[in-house]
């Protein structure tokens, strides 16, 4: 027998719908699912198709993966052990997963589960260990090379973004359990809320039959990708949600982890995760957590913490090669809002924001373009380039580069082209584009990565040899060396 129809968006408010519609069909997404709760009733709008492919409508039932909204499902389930006993916050993370190290073995030894989960490493957003790993790599495959990227803060100064943190947790939750962090986060939380139509990791794929595709937009085009159910990033990512079951999810985040009647996690664990823990700086620092013209921003455990022209917000972003999602809590008022597309585009931030001003009775405004304006200012100019540029020669960049955490980086001179391969990294064959005095522009082969801004290859070269390249990833640099 099917599930009952959700309450309509329209019936909350009727200005909520055409807004969904206005903003989704602007950005081309094929499917979203939105879910708001407020005074603790819930109300849902599928929108449009779950995969270009198929053409098969979205449900209240369909799964969308929801990128780093996972994050709070990791701290949650952690929060459950420590209200149990079984672990503490302030336990160090090698207790359960000595494979993790970072670049100082004392201070590895220091590291506890709440730094990871408060984002606190001081680590920064860098290689293939933050984004792009192959998949088949196991998880602690990832922890371990953490020690090879240098802090830009001391251990516990401020907040940093560091996904491997949170997969450590969700390592350690399984290990602690003698499970999985699937199985002990399902036990503990989705099975009591009747979260029947969530999964994640490699179970996504084999347990949820209703999902939404991926989808890439590059010039107004939308393609297909394959989606990727893996474990290996697991608890930074890779949660599976459905729009109904997102309704449970920000009841139980909104009633202090009570829901009709039933107590799932004590009001005081639960409220430890939505505590502020490092410091940040909105509009600065990630733009999509920290609501931009916020008086003050700090990242909890698991979600971020700011505010919205002042009604305080817990929040946070998701998103991964083709699908993109957002959700808004507000404690005080009682809404919270879930956002998830199949296509990799900003749309959820700016729709969920623009439901939020609606709810809220916020003034209203082009979210779009205030995104828009907000990412240009927290981000560094992309490298200088120059159209049509013409280099020399092209055989002393080719050779094998290698990075201790990213390994090999092999660039192969064929005629008047560049080519090139990250061999540890997920889809990462591209050719390189001249773009000036020893810099190329990366194109992908796949569409996977071609919504993603342009990356950038800096050649470092001696006596007409290249000795090493800069691989401008993520904002950042990563330095491979050439081998002998």
């Amino acid at each position: 027998m099917s599930d009952p129809p959700l309450p309509s968006l329209d019936l909350l408010d009727v200005r909520l719908r055409p807004a969904c519609d206005a903003y989704l069909a602007a950005s081309r997404t094929p499917g979203a699912s939105i879910a708001i709760v407020s005074e603790d009733h819930g109300y849902h709008y599928a929108y449009g198709v779950k995969s270009t492919s198929s053409g098969e409508p979205v449900s209240a039932a369909t799964g969308f993966n929801i990128g780093s909204c996972s994050k709070a499902f990791v701290s949650a389930t952690i929060a459950s052990l420590v209200a149990d006993g079984l672990v503490a916050w302030d336990d160090p993370i090698t207790r359960y997963v000595p494979e993790f190290a970072i670049y100082d073995a004392a201070l590895t030894e220091q590291v506890t589960l709440r730094d990871l989960s408060a984002n606190r490493l001081g680590l920064p957003r860098v290689g293939l260990t933050e984004y792009g790993m192959d998949p088949s790599f196991p998880a602690v495959h990832t922890l371990a090379l953490l020690r090879h990227t240098d802090p830009i803060h001391p251990l516990r100064d401020r907040f940093t973004y560091v996904n491997s943190g949170h997969t450590a947790n969700a390592v350690a939750a399984g290990r602690i359990t003698g499970t999985s962090f699937l199985a002990t986060l399902r036990e503990r939380i989705l099975e009591p809320l009747g979260m029947t139509s969530t999964s994640g990791g490699a179970a996504a794929r084999d347990e949820l039959a209703d999902r939404a595709g991926w989808h890439v937009i590059r010039n107004g085009e939308v393609t297909p990708i394959e989606p990727v159910f893996t474990d290996a990033h697991f608890g930074s990512g890779s949660m599976v949600v459905s729009g109904r079951d997102a309704l449970q999810w920000l009841r139980f985040q909104l009633g202090g982890g009570t829901v009709d009647g039933v107590s799932i996690l004590p009001r005081d664990a639960l409220g430890e995760t939505h505590r502020p823990h490092s410091a940040a700086q909105p509009g600065r620092d990630v733009v999509s957590l920290f609501y931009p013209d916020a008086w003050m921003g700090s990242y909890a455990l698991g979600w971020a913490v700011s505010d919205f022209e002042g009604h305080p917000l817990v929040a946070h972003s998701g998103s991964d090669l083709g699908c993109t999602a957002m959700t808004l809590l507000f404690p005080r008022a009682g809404v919270g809002i879930a956002v998830y597309g199949n296509a990799a585009d900003r749309v959820t931030l700016q729709l969920a924001y623009a439901l939020a001003a609606i709810m809220l009775g916020v003034p209203s405004r082009d979210w779009r373009a205030y995104f828009d304006r907000a990412t240009v200012r927290a981000n560094p100019s992309p490298p200088e380039t120059i159209d049509g540029y013409e280099p020399a020669a092209l055989d002393g960049y080719a050779g094998t580069y290698s990075h201790p955490a990213d390994g090999p980086l092999v660039i192969e001179h064929s005629g008047t082209t560049l080519r090139g391969s990250l061999r540890h990294g997920y889809k990462w064959d591209f050719t390189l584009e001249p773009v000036g005095p020893d810099r190329f522009a990366v194109r992908f082969d796949e569409p996977d990565w071609q919504s993603e801004a342009v990356s950038i290859l800096e050649f470092s070269a001696v006596a007409g040899v290249s000795s090493r390249v800069d691989l401008v990833h993520l904002g950042r640099a990563r330095t491979f060396a050439r081998e002998s």
